[in-house]
């Protein structure tokens, strides 16, 4: 991971739903797992979720998104350094797997089928896995829709200005790797004028130092179909299925990903 993650663990306040969970994507994994009574892992450290179950281990490769984020060890949950490719957890060890964008966040496909190797290993037999993905669809958008939608108000957040521009200039290929700083670049060509699109969306000047974050940055993210990721979960996975997160802005490219019958 790169230091554009230790900024934007700075800068998550200004970070909303598309890209962080929206009430509806709550409420959507609280339908697909038993968030109450259950020993649950965490990929990441994200808020929304950090009071899930009976117990909780959170775990994120970069120490400072959990000195921003967590919410504090207890004698029910904690947060640990590691990598998903690798957890520091035993075998069958929990009853949930969560995460948010998770997959999303990694460099290609090669570690995307190790990670959810992993998900399968620390899973219990019964248990099940719910992640909400970032995915591109058959028949991408046009940046010009989407500036259109900006200036005319439409768009609530930039973090939907910054997934939508990302669906689009994603690869169409099994990876859809992306550097972040194009995506700068190509919201820099739509909107030259700042203060043109503050005025018309509506948004506080500080939403810009989010993707800012982006400027010169070797950081990748992957946004592959929702078919691919389904396609390799079932490498590991007896049970696959994408269901819904919602009716929020964007939501149609953010299913939940829904595992089970890990294969061990």
């Amino acid at each position: 991971m790169s230091d554009m993650w230790a900024k934007i663990s700075e800068t998550w306040d200004i970070l909303k739903p598309p890209l962080r969970p929206h009430p509806e994507v709550v409420r959507a994994f609280e339908r697909e797992i038993d968030t109450a009574d259950t020993d649950i892992v965490l990929l990441g450290v994200t808020p929304e979720f950090a009071r899930w179950g009976k117990t909780m281990i959170a775990v994120d490769l970069m120490p400072n998104m959990i000195g921003a984020l967590w919410i504090g060890d207890d004698a029910t949950r904690r947060a640990v350094v590691g990598n998903w490719a690798d957890l520091p957890l035993e075998d069958n060890s929990c009853d949930a797997v969560v995460g948010d964008g998770c997959l999303g966040v990694l460099p290609n496909r090669a570690v995307r089928l190790e990670v959810l190797g992993q998900i399968a290993r620390v899973l219990r037999p019964d248990g099940r896995a719910a992640i909400r993905l970032f995915t591109r669809s058959e028949t991408p958008e046009t940046l010009a829709a989407i500036k259109e939608d900006a200036l005319a108000g439409r768009m609530k957040a930039i973090a939907e200005l910054v997934l939508r521009v990302s669906l689009v200039l994603a690869p169409r290929d099994c990876d859809g790797t992306l550097k972040m700083s194009a995506v700068l670049d190509a919201i820099n060509e739509m909107f030259p004028d700042r203060d043109a699109l503050l005025a018309a969306a509506g948004w506080q000047p500080n939403v810009f130092s989010l993707i800012e974050t982006y400027k010169n940055s070797d950081t990748v993210c992957t946004w592959a179909d929702g078919d691919t990721i389904a396609e390799e979960a079932s490498r590991h996975f007896g049970e696959v299925q994408l269901v819904s997160s919602g009716d929020y802005p964007v939501a149609q490219s953010c299913p939940l990903l829904i595992l089970g019958k890990p294969l061990q």
